[in-house]
């Protein structure tokens, strides 16, 4: 027999959503409720409609003590055949519209992979499809499974050239071909940017809009019950501007899961005031608008847990989807966490040793505490973790790959062809040892290209690149998605909420320091509701193994502070220290890594290139240190790997103006701006570039691309009272 879950309504109100065994009354479907047999229309129980009465007995799963009071399952989340469900959605026509309710597990990135290999192999060209989805790491695991599906190699080679963005990204590009500039929009929050789209798509300039959009014929919106606020608006506004009610218009397939909706904090307000529905009511919006042509699927099978695991993620979203108070709920799933395992080791350097094979994941509630969590993994030691230990979470920017410095930094003019990029490539490949490419992730050259060609605004087919606008299109987000750090190696720490999307083989649980408590994080962990679901979500990262640790194993989490240019920082000031968020984009000043001014010597900052290409690999969580110089009143830090000796060694480059303004808005006029800053890190190697506005410096490359560091983490330092 097969499961559903259907909302309960009285008065036009919602009541609740229950999980029920499916039913049939004269060929129409049924489910059993406060021990009563209930026709379903449209998803719903309509209680203002009364009972219906029926042959079928009342069975131990219908009952209220296993369905509703205990809230246990009738069937086996790791073994229920859903196959019918799954070919079903793979198999619709590229004019249909779906809504799918897709649980933890459920194999969600693998169906939408399929779904879009079928819709590509038999339907459309690539052109034709729109992919939206709420995460960076969403849109990655779903590119990356591509390769992965059992299709025809014509079928996987076009799904290379499919467009998938987050909403950020491409907000971002479609205000771009709207006319608006690179500078105002980057300097815009990505709400701010996602607004300004949704009110195009609202008012007289709908059409050009659409015209930028293209001809897509089908839309896939994954993660809606993340799409608080903006976002939401912006799925309602395309799908009433691409595929209204009334006529045929584009098909679409619409992902979530309502157990999973931790984003309600992010909502905020309208301009006018006025309050976004919860992902629930944006939920229900869209099956309101499509009744009667749209069609709603349900996913039960777990793949990614093995039993315990997923008979647990079964019952606890039960527990999420019933009409229990928020306090209650929350009580439920923090008793869950609270009987898992604990770590059997302490949160310190040799914790990384019992990582083992596998993916591995900390998890924490807020960018303060994972940051606390980094600090405890890494020690003192100055150079980097043997097994890597990447931070996802934060403000820390990341760079764009090495591998396009290494190949570009010395390109001459501004085009570059296709048969010219052939030959840098083939000359550099067998010029570099092995290890050197690996460590800048080199692709291949076909990858390369394509890569190059897509960031550029260019198609792979493009026989050549204009290095202008690849340079001014390498700060836009997510240019570079497939060449992001594999979560697979090493400790990946983050946040709950950025873990959305993502998939570990062990998980480990920080807890939280009180029930609800808000720490003034700002992500909603004060909410009880919101609590539950973000316990939740973490919970059912896990495949093979989950565990936890005390909260009492870190130290005091930093906070959220408000800095100018509405740039935030994670942020603290107790115990005669100061410990502040370093590695935001633009803290770093690009031209320090190529500045003879800086390094000495033109021969320098040329030694200090190859040093960068050559140990691109082992100066990945490297320890460094700020020191504090000025050059015509202008305030800097220059930035120096840390010897053991907690002297300055090889000098990288230099802070910029941003660090120093946020600094004094903290300290001045009380305290002196720091002489050095400790404890800091090096998140990679990466590719930096300069605006052709600048002063060209006889060093730098005729492409104005060249090779520098990012950082991460918080740096320390003891304030000097002004006297």
């Amino acid at each position: 027999m097969s499961v559903v879950v259907v909302d309960v309504e009285k008065g036009g109100q919602f009541v609740k959503s229950i999980l029920r065994p499916l039913h049939t009354i004269d060929g129409r479907p049924a489910v059993k409720y406060r021990r009563k047999l209930w026709l379903i229309e449209d998803g719903v129980v309509d209680l203002d409609r009364g009972p219906v009465d029926g042959d079928e007995p009342c069975t131990a799963a219908d009952s209220e003590e296993s369905c509703e009071d205990e809230h246990l399952l009738d069937f086996d989340p790791v073994d229920v055949d859903d196959s019918d469900v799954r070919e079903r959605i793979i198999n619709a026509g590229p004019g249909a519209r779906l809504l799918v309710e897709a649980g933890p597990g459920t194999g969600k990135t693998e169906m939408a992979a399929r779904r879009l290999a079928e819709l590509v192999g038999r339907h459309l060209a690539p052109s034709e499809v729109l992919v939206l989805s709420f995460s960076r790491s969403a849109v990655r695991t779903l590119t990356r499974r591509f390769a992965k599906i059992d299709c025809d190699e014509r079928v996987v080679e076009e799904l290379r050239y499919l467009a998938v963005r987050t909403f950020d990204s491409w907000a971002f590009r479609m205000l771009r071909l709207l006319g608006h500039s690179p500078a105002s929009l980057l300097s815009n929050s990505h709400d701010a940017n996602i607004a300004l789209l949704v009110e195009v798509a609202k008012g007289p300039d709908a059409d050009r809009l659409r015209q930028c959009i293209g001809n897509r014929r089908h839309l896939i919106v994954d993660e809606f019950q993340d799409l608080p606020g903006v976002r939401g608006d912006l799925v309602l506004a395309l799908l009433e501007l691409l595929a209204p009610p009334d006529s045929e218009g584009i098909g679409f397939t619409i992902l979530g899961d309502p157990a999973q909706a931790i984003y309600g904090f992010a909502a905020g307000t309208r301009s006018d005031g006025s309050a976004y529905p919860t992902p629930r009511e944006y939920w229900n919006a869209v099956a309101a608008r499509y009744e009667g042509s749209l069609t709603t699927e349900v996913l039960q099978r777990n793949y990614r847990a093995g039993s315990e695991l997923a008979h647990l993620s079964a019952r606890l979203r039960s527990v999420l989807l019933s009409d229990r108070p928020d306090s209650e709920r929350l009580e439920a799933i923090l008793e869950a966490v609270a009987q898992l395992p604990e770590s059997p080791e302490q949160l310190a350097p040799g914790f990384v040793s019992r990582a083992g094979e596998g993916s591995r994941a900390i998890l924490t509630r807020t960018n303060g505490e994972a940051m606390q969590v980094l600090r405890s993994l890494v020690g003192q030691s100055v150079e980097g973790s043997k097994l890597p230990i990447r931070l996802r979470a934060g403000h820390c920017a990341m760079l764009p790959p090495a591998w396009i410095a290494g190949l570009l930094s010395q390109l001459q003019g501004t085009s570059l062809q296709r048969s010219q990029f052939s030959r840098i490539h083939a000359h550099l490949c067998g010029k570099w040892s092995e290890a050197t490419r690996e460590a800048l992730g080199l692709p291949s050259e076909e990858a390369a290209w394509d890569r190059l060609a897509f960031a550029s605004g260019r198609g792979g087919d493009d026989s050549a690149i204009s290095i202008d606008d690849l340079r001014e299109r390498m700060a836009w987000p997510d240019s570079f998605p497939d060449d992001q750090a594999l979560l697979d190696q090493g400790i990946v720490i983050t946040t709950v909420h950025q873990s959305k999307g993502m998939e570990f083989d062990c998980v480990t649980l920080l807890e939280g320091p009180e029930a609800g408590q808000d720490d003034g994080s700002g992500n909603g962990v004060d909410d009880p509701g919101a609590a539950a679901s973000v316990a939740y979500v973490g919970i059912t990262r896990a495949g093979k193994q989950l565990d936890r640790v005390p909260h009492s194993q870190i130290r005091k989490p930093l906070r959220q502070k408000d800095f100018r240019g509405s740039r935030r920082r994670l942020f603290e000031h107790w115990g005669g220290w100061v410990n502040v968020e370093v590695g935001l984009p633009r803290d770093l000043d690009p031209i320090g890594f190529i500045d003879p001014g800086l390094h000495g010597s033109e021969e320098s900052v040329r030694d200090l290139q190859k040093f960068l290409l050559e140990n691109a690999g082992q100066l990945e969580g490297r320890k460094v240190m700020l020191c504090k110089d000025a050059v015509d009143d202008e305030v800097f830090w220059r930035v120096h790997l840390q010897n053991e000796d907690n002297s300055p060694g090889q000098l990288l480059g230099r802070t910029s103006e941003q660090l120093t303004y946020d600094l004094l808005d903290v300290l001045h006029p009380r305290y002196y701006l720091p002489s050095r800053i400790f404890n800091l890190r090096v998140s990679g190697v990466g590719t930096v570039c300069g605006s052709s506005g600048e002063v060209a410096l006889s060093t730098e490359g005729p492409s104005r691309i060249w090779l520098g560091v990012g950082l991460f983490g918080s740096g320390d330092f003891k304030p000097r009272k002004r006297t």
